[in-house]
């Protein structure tokens, strides 16, 4: 991942539009079509407006390179970001020819009106969508967040709590589900009698998601304090969850701007603290969660 970091914006009451409605449906149109002359000029040959089974508005486009063979891009729409028209951003493996292209506009567009969790791991042929830091938006969440989640926040939104461990910076992800609960990642209690069995806890060890609430969420990884931590919503431009599905698996602690050796080596030495530790290893007691590589609603 690049080591730069990513805008962040200050985000609004959620209003639970993607694309838009009735008129503004047209005027959504009307606006990546706007971007795609702006992006593209004279090298677009081919574009095609959709709508995601997830009611978001995009537009692929066929764009025409310099020295031969032709490139798939896609614009999408999201109310909730500012801007609300993303940056184009390429989905095509490799150079194509017109007739691979417009296949493949076939392929995507089949894929993202069909029900259920778009992945971005096994697209249709042909494509690819990258998750770098480049494309994705973070959105600081408004502290009031901590009285009422589902004010700021929507199901299935990606988010980001932030903790300091002895000036170390990172983030403990999860997904909101809604209601006050949250998905989030937690390592199964070890058994350890060193601190290199210890640090094993970090090596990709069993681990569950959990089903938690939100102040479970919140203080997994830090004391409860009178100033609560920042929260931060991140966003690809593509939206490929509704909320409704979460998959499960295994990882490794990892930090979403885990940029350099010494920032993993750090996070990795810092974490184990009484709190962390505790908190990491507790038992599931009084929570309910799910096993490793399972899929539920």
């Amino acid at each position: 991942m690049p080591p730069t970091t990513p805008p962040v914006c200050t985000i609004q009451p959620s209003s639970s539009s993607i694309g838009g409605f009735g008129k503004a449906d047209d005027n959504v149109r009307i606006l990546l079509m706007a971007s795609v002359r702006n992006e593209f000029g004279d090298t677009s040959i081919f574009s095609r407006l959709g709508v995601t089974a997830l009611g978001q508005h995009y537009v692929l486009v066929v764009r025409k390179k310099m020295f031969g063979g032709y490139t798939t891009h896609m614009i999408t729409a999201n109310m909730r970001n500012r801007p609300f028209i993303s940056p184009p951003f390429k989905v095509s493996t490799g150079s194509q020819s017109i007739e691979e292209s417009r296949d493949l506009i076939d392929r995507l567009t089949t894929a993202l009106g069909r029900p259920g969790m778009f992945s971005f791991d096994d697209p249709p042929i042909g494509a690819q969508f990258q998750v770098g830091k480049d494309l994705i938006q973070l959105d600081e969440v408004p502290v009031e967040v901590h009285n009422n989640q589902d004010k700021y926040l929507e199901k299935g939104d990606e988010i980001f709590c932030e903790v300091n461990v002895t000036g170390v910076k990172f983030y403990h992800t999860g997904i909101y589900a809604g209601n006050g609960m949250v998905y989030h990642f937690v390592c199964d209690g070890q058994e350890s009698e060193s601190l290199a069995e210890a640090l094993a806890v970090f090596s990709g060890v069993s681990a569950h998601v959990v089903y938690d609430t939100w102040f479970e969420y919140v203080y997994a990884l830090v004391e409860v304090s009178d100033v609560p931590p920042k929260i931060l919503r991140a966003s690809h431009p593509l939206i490929c969850r509704s909320g409704d599905q979460v998959e499960c698996s295994t990882g490794v602690a990892f930090s979403y701007d885990m940029t350099s050796a010494f920032k993993y080596f750090a996070c990795s030495v810092l974490k184990p603290t009484s709190t962390v530790v505790n908190a990491m290893t507790r038992s599931n007691r009084d929570r309910s969660s799910f096993a490793s590589n399972s899929t539920f609603s």
